[in-house]
């Protein structure tokens, strides 16, 4: 956890009245019915306390911005600014805006022709080994054209959905990188608000209507780690749901559904510790950046002595080694065992 706790105040006026503070949490309205969860949908989720929140995140906030990416993008013109994208992230909120689905659809087919190309092939590979060690009957040259027919029709799909999404990503960039229908849910530091864009169903031949902007006290939510079942096990998302509204924001969406309900709850100290202004923004390589526009960040970075560039002219070796200290810290989380902080501001219908 985060040791340093900065009395914020308001700093110059950066940062509002209804800018989140742990140790200052206002009394709640009390809340009469559950408008979000009904009984069978509670037998499946658990809401997750507040307060005590640790020094942690998704692990893929780290793992997917190497010190190299950085490096690299910091020589390029920014490409989000570009090409209009409404996602951002930063020391004043954290928005999500999903890419066009064309830009989606190439992302995930990469993503998934790589997994599999990566996990296939060792296996493969084993499989052909242990066949010719322990057949007596087949040499290696006999095997090896039923060999390359069996590569091929099983490894064969996946590298070429991982070439060519590739191919597509790095030629036609311009044409795949485009925004979506604009931004689904934002978390704001200096306010203390979350807010949320709903979209009205667009008819054929007809232009598509404004959203619906809802803004709510960062407060008023409670975060929810939701399971579901499908073919391939149980799956875990994180839902933020508004006390006193039928409003469900679906965080998770972010990091798609997870195998394991550790992941929500290090998102949910994440979130925790980004809105907090009596902290430091969490330390992670995306917003680095923008760590000394933050006041109380500023502060800490200066009294703690951390370099500017902590995440960026980092080498490899040691970055691994904080992604896998990260996993770590993920997997012995104690979330469950935490009092609900909460509960002694409101009381809830359940």
């Amino acid at each position: 956890m985060v040791d340093t706790i900065i009395d914020a105040g308001n700093v110059g006026g950066f940062y509002e009245d209804a800018a989140y503070r742990s140790g200052a949490l206002p009394k709640q309205a009390d809340q009469y019915e559950e408008l979000n969860r009904s009984t069978l949908g509670r037998s499946a989720s658990l809401r997750l306390p507040w307060g005590n929140a640790r020094d942690v995140l998704p692990p893929s906030f780290l793992s997917d911005h190497s010190p190299k990416k950085l490096r690299k993008l910091e020589k390029r013109e920014d490409v989000a600014e570009k090409i209009g994208l409404q996602s951002e992230n930063n020391h004043e909120c954290f928005r999500y805006a999903p890419l066009a689905f064309r830009a989606r659809f190439f992302n995930m087919m990469n993503a998934l022709g790589k997994l599999l190309a990566i996990i296939l092939t060792p296996i493969v590979a084993l499989t052909f080994l242990m066949v010719v060690l322990f057949s007596k009957e087949v040499s290696l040259v006999e095997y090896f054209p039923t060999m390359l027919e069996v590569a091929s029709v099983v490894l064969l799909p996946f590298f070429s959905m991982w070439v060519v999404s590739y191919l597509a990503i790095r030629l036609f960039a311009g044409f795949l990188l485009k925004a979506g229908r604009g931004p689904e849910w934002e978390f704001n530091r200096r306010t203390g608000m979350v807010k949320v864009w709903q979209y009205p169903r667009k008819l054929p031949f007809m232009q598509r209507q404004p959203p619906t902007v809802i803004e709510k006290p960062f407060y008023e939510f409670d975060a929810w780690c939701c399971a579901r079942v499908d073919r391939h096990g149980s799956l875990f998302d994180l839902v933020l749901s508004h006390r006193y509204s039928k409003l469900d924001v679906t965080v998770g969406d972010i990091l798609g559904s997870h195998g394991h309900p550790n992941i929500c709850y290090a998102y949910w100290d994440f979130i925790q510790n980004y809105m907090d202004v009596t902290r430091p923004l969490p330390d992670f390589p995306l917003i680095e950046k923008y760590r000394d526009m933050d006041p109380v960040t500023a502060e800490h970075d200066r009294e703690t002595g951390r370099p500017e560039r902590y995440w960026r002219d980092m080498d490899m070796d040691t970055f691994k080694k904080k992604v896998d200290r990260m996993h770590t810290d993920v997997t012995i989380i104690d979330t469950v065992s935490r009092p609900n902080l909460m509960e002694e501001r409101v009381r809830y219908a359940t």
